[in-house]
């Protein structure tokens, strides 16, 4: 009798088992059946930290995943990302990607911004078959694709500075600085002999022979 319970009870437990699984494929079947569109974005800089399955967001929530990463065809300078994205998320005409680092972890993501209410939906085909959402720099990318121009305007102004602060210009600022003394100097010890007189309106510039 014992051991016919035990039968039933392993039984019971399997037969839990197979359902539960059963569940969990029906759920992750649903998941994969969510409506989804593919968009194509074009970067004309480096992508580092964004990886295929990475995350998708429009302003901030989670909306799909990157699917593909690779150099555009013909035209290596640019760097080719498809994305999928839930059908229901408004990537309108004057929506830009660009690509945001998470915190400090090295890992990036696409970011999705600008829908604007009553402005059509992008549908216009790309090259690539999937309609594509232009490319925006921001961040950390537009700054690092900016650090070679930065870096000249910096190295000439530190050149500029070298030249005005050279000896031959420091000895011509000083002697600028030494007349300017000098004539001040000149100018208060002669202040006492100096009549200056502010004339009022209709008071003639001939000097009275009594004074």
């Amino acid at each position: 009798m014992e051991t016919r319970s035990n039968y039933v009870m392993v039984g019971a437990v399997t037969v839990a088992l197979l359902a539960g699984v059963l569940l969990f494929i029906v759920w992750l079947a649903g998941l994969s059946n969510k409506a989804t569109k593919c968009y194509d974005i074009y970067f004309a800089q480096g992508v580092g930290g964004l990886n295929k399955g990475s995350n998708v967001s429009f302003s901030g929530v989670p909306v799909g995943q990157v699917q593909k990463i690779s150099l555009l065809p013909n035209r290596p300078e640019f760097v080719w990302v498809r994305i999928e994205v839930d059908q229901q998320t408004p990537v309108l005409q004057g929506t830009s990607a660009q690509i945001h680092g998470v915190g400090f972890t090295g890992v990036s993501e696409i970011q999705l911004d600008g829908a604007v209410r009553g402005a059509r939906p992008l549908t216009q085909i790309g090259p690539q078959g999937c309609p594509v959402i232009p490319a925006s720099q921001g961040g950390l990318g537009a700054l690092l694709n900016s650090a070679p121009e930065l870096i000249d305007r910096i190295q000439r102004l530190t050149e500029r500075l070298t030249e005005l602060l050279s000896d031959r210009n420091q000895d011509a600022v000083a002697d600028i600085l030494g007349n300017i003394d000098r004539t001040t100097k000149v100018l208060a010890d002669r202040a006492p002999d100096l009549d200056v007189r502010v004339l009022r309106p209709g008071e003639s510039t001939e000097i009275d022979p009594k004074h």
